[in-house]
């Protein structure tokens, strides 16, 4: 059965990169008592996919991950029993049964909105805020170029 798990990751998570990330999970779904499959082979791991890598000091409140388990309980219960083990920083916002046709988490990602804000102190000094992102906006879509 393939399951997708949507989490958020938030506070001081924000500064775990991803491949840390990846192993705490495979502890946390060991620690909650997921039915996970393994991989075959000499040195088995757990069968799972994240969508695209969040960037390190970067919040995000829809991270996607694939798994495929044995067998599962409901979403309500499972999204319980692993937020029961999550620590601080991360939290299952859902946990959801897949047809065996889905693609995996990695092509349903087709795009991001950020939100980009100022710490009290570090606003732009010599343009509004609207002027700032208005020029953001031009550079990043190829616009214009800045000096």
């Amino acid at each position: 059965m393939k399951i997708r798990i949507k989490f958020k990751k938030y506070g001081a998570a924000k500064f775990i990169g991803h491949l840390d990330v990846m192993r705490y999970f495979q502890k946390a779904i060991r620690r909650a008592g997921v039915d996970i499959c393994y991989s075959g082979g000499f040195s088995p791991h757990q069968v799972m996919s994240f969508a695209a890598p969040l960037g390190v000091g970067i919040t995000s409140n829809g991270e996607y991950l694939d798994i495929e388990v044995q067998s599962t309980g409901d979403s309500r219960s499972m999204v319980n029993c692993l937020n029961a083990v999550m620590a601080e920083g991360f939290e299952i916002i859902s946990f959801r049964q897949l047809p065996d046709s889905a693609g995996n988490a990695m092509s349903i990602v087709a795009a991001a909105d950020y939100t980009v804000t100022f710490r009290p102190g570090y606003e732009p000094r010599e343009k509004t805020a609207e002027r700032w992102f208005e020029e953001m906006r031009l550079f990043f879509t190829g616009l214009r170029l800045w000096c």
